[in-house]
């Protein structure tokens, strides 16, 4: 008989951190407002009024209060679905970073502190 830890592991190489930061994104050259809920090295989870398209490729800049400049990355749409909350209907979709910026590290950093 096995037992099983009621904890589910992160079965991700690099752990996400909760962040709840607010940002914004470009898409087609058009900025829309998000807020990313959390983040990795290698990607982030987004909720905005919209949805992009998956594989499109958007620029994510935020600039949070424990960060002295804007931070900017790059990545590509790798999934997404509508959600309902206490805001009305909202786009969800998790990001892929092309590179991670040296500034972002620092941002995980003091967010996982």
């Amino acid at each position: 008989m096995t037992i099983r830890s009621r904890v589910e592991q992160d079965r991700r190489k690099t752990s996400r951190v909760m962040a709840r930061l607010t940002c914004h994104f470009t898409l087609d050259g058009v900025s829309h407002e998000a807020v990313i809920i959390d983040m990795s090295l290698k990607g982030a989870y987004l909720s905005s009024k919209i949805l992009p398209p998956n594989n499109t490729t958007i620029t994510v800049f935020v600039n949070p209060p424990a960060v002295k400049k804007e931070t900017k990355f790059t990545g590509t749409v790798i999934r997404g679905a509508w959600a309902m909350s206490e805001h009305g209907k909202l786009g969800r979709f998790g990001v892929r970073f092309g590179a991670t910026p040296l500034d972002l590290i620092g941002l995980i950093s003091t967010l996982n502190s």
